[in-house]
């Protein structure tokens, strides 16, 4: 059971003692490290749990920096995770404190309970929200197998974040991060890992794309589709589960013939913002997207996701429309395409290229729906 009030006392304490803490930690310090990011938690294994990146050392000045005591073990960490917020650390047995403040007032006050080294529990306690919340760290011998967040409990919502799962080869380095539905969050492989894992996952979204479209065609309807616009988002889960926007061709025909002559004629008539969203579509194949979501994964981790995860749908949209003869589908015009979108997609800068091959943009720019770059 977690005492809630030896933790408002703790916090009370560091709110009225925060010069305290403060000198106590820089009288302890012997170096200082800059960096260009966080780089450093205590929490095991954070990094691969937030799917984040550690920022690298910098040899300049820079607003994020650690600095150690001459055990080497972290005494203030500035800047790392708030701006403008400084947190000082203490150890004692069998417990490290950290107090967090911003502009010299409290934000949090955490402690990290430890056995034999390792971390086995920490409980923060958020003062600006009056909340506490704990982890538990589960170890088999001395590797850390999963971490339980009991705060997550009976909540369908966060059942992600209730128990987190680690991964090890037979030498003891982690793998796989898995969240409390199974899903990858961290996944360590080798470049030809990388490689057969994003051949066989491009092929099989070729084929669920057709089979998305083909869907779209047998339904009883008299709407006619000009495009199937893959919408990706600047966030992770919306590039391994996007959605497939179709373009009706009313609306388009509306739009050519309100045409105006300046470029945002080109803008409305590829954005599929402007078409209903009654028949937007989504990946059904759970396996599927499991493997694009552990290529996404690997990708976050080396900082590559969004240009990485961008290039595989051009790909998949380009090698559709290069291989397939959208004419045999019913409810298609003849022109139909498969194309990626995104919030900054600019089709005056060729950006349509990359997903359209130039022997079917040619016949679109012919017809005035594409623009001719």
């Amino acid at each position: 059971m977690i005492n809630n009030e030896y933790y408002v006392k703790i916090n009370q304490d560091a709110q009225e003692h925060y010069q305290f803490y403060k000198q106590q930690a820089e009288a302890l310090v012997d170096r200082r490290e800059y960096t260009t990011s966080k780089r450093y938690d205590i929490s095991p294994y954070w990094y691969a749990r937030q799917g984040e990146i550690p920022g690298d050392i910098s040899d300049e000045e820079t607003d994020t920096y650690y600095e150690f005591d001459e055990e080497g073990r972290i005494r203030i960490l500035a800047c790392d995770d708030l701006i403008d917020g400084y947190t000082y650390v203490t150890y004692a047995d069998g417990v490290i404190t950290t107090r967090t403040y911003v502009d010299g007032e409290l934000d949090s006050v955490k402690e990290y309970l430890t056995q034999d080294g390792l971390v086995c529990r920490s409980v923060e306690y958020f003062t600006r929200f009056n909340k506490l919340e704990y982890e538990d760290y589960i170890y088999e011998g001395n590797r850390l197998v999963e971490v339980y967040q009991p705060q997550y409990e009976n909540n369908d919502y966060f059942v992600h974040l209730l128990r987190t799962y680690f991964e090890y080869d037979e030498q003891g380095v982690l793998l796989r991060v898995l969240d409390g539905t199974q899903g990858v969050i961290y996944v360590l492989m080798s470049s030809e890992e990388v490689f057969v894992l994003r051949e066989s996952v491009k092929k099989g979204l070729i084929l669920a794309l057709k089979e998305i479209v083909g869907a779209l065609c047998e339904k009883q309807s008299n709407k006619t589709y000009c495009f199937l616009s893959i919408y990706l988002h600047d966030e992770v889960h919306t590039v391994y589960s996007p959605i497939f926007h179709p373009g009706w061709q009313e609306v388009r025909e509306e739009q050519i013939e309100e045409k105006d002559e300046g470029e945002d004629y080109y803008y409305m008539i590829w954005s599929s913002g402007e078409h209903p969203v009654n028949d937007q579509q989504e990946l059904m194949d759970h396996d599927l997207i499991q493997k694009l979501r552990t290529l996404i994964m690997y990708w976050r981790s080396i900082g590559d996701w969004w240009e990485e995860g961008m290039s595989l749908w051009k790909e998949v949209a380009y090698d559709l429309n290069e291989t397939t003869n959208w004419s045999a589908y019913s409810g298609l015009t003849k022109n139909f395409v498969v194309f990626v979108e995104w919030e900054a997609m600019d089709v005056m800068n060729g950006d349509l290229q990359e997903s359209i091959p130039s022997a079917k943009l040619e016949v679109l720019q012919s017809e005035g729906i594409a623009p001719r770059i």
